[in-house]
């Protein structure tokens, strides 16, 4: 159950963004057509994750599912923020990659690790993935360069929530 809310709260998050986007006048056709094609490339992948998700019939398999999604939203949101150079993308793909790890990774890693045994080779693969995903969250926070990206409110928010869910991943 918990899967499809996840799966339903990304598509509900992104169809908000794209309803939100608007018409951009000073976009060239040229720019239109390297966001869509760049939105649909990230659709695609978010809609191949979530179905290899609710076929995933164990909390590990979830959990890997989950941290490829998150990958996902952090490789976009890095290239939003060094290529495009887009703070409103950057900010909506951050919050994106929040929920997918709070909502669908971090409570199947917790689940996973209440269910194999501490010395399990499943177990110590929950510990990698915590550590993987203390890693990707840093690396976004890196790749956000100052100036018009990372000065700006919504993108700062949006890391700032990013820090407090990397926090509870431990050191």
């Amino acid at each position: 159950m918990a899967r499809y809310a996840l799966l339903l709260t990304t598509f509900a998050a992104l169809a908000a963004w794209a309803g939100a986007q608007g018409p951009a006048p000073s976009l060239t056709a040229a720019d239109q057509l390297r966001l869509f094609k760049s939105n649909r490339a990230l659709l695609d992948n978010l809609v191949d994750h979530g179905v290899k998700m609710s076929a995933a019939d164990t909390p590990l398999a979830r959990a890997e599912e989950c941290r490829r999604t998150a990958l996902t939203l952090a490789t976009y949101t890095k290239r939003a923020a060094t290529e495009d150079q887009n703070p409103d993308r950057v900010a909506e793909l951050a919050n994106l990659l929040g929920e997918v790890v709070r909502e669908g990774l971090a409570p199947n890693l917790d689940e996973a690790k209440r269910t194999f045994p501490p010395e399990s080779r499943q177990a110590k693969r929950v510990g990698e993935l915590r550590d993987t995903t203390k890693h990707d969250l840093d690396a976004v926070r890196a790749a956000i360069p100052a100036g018009k990206v990372g000065d700006n409110a919504k993108v700062q928010a949006a890391l700032a929530r990013l820090a407090e869910l990397r926090a509870k991943f431990g050191e």
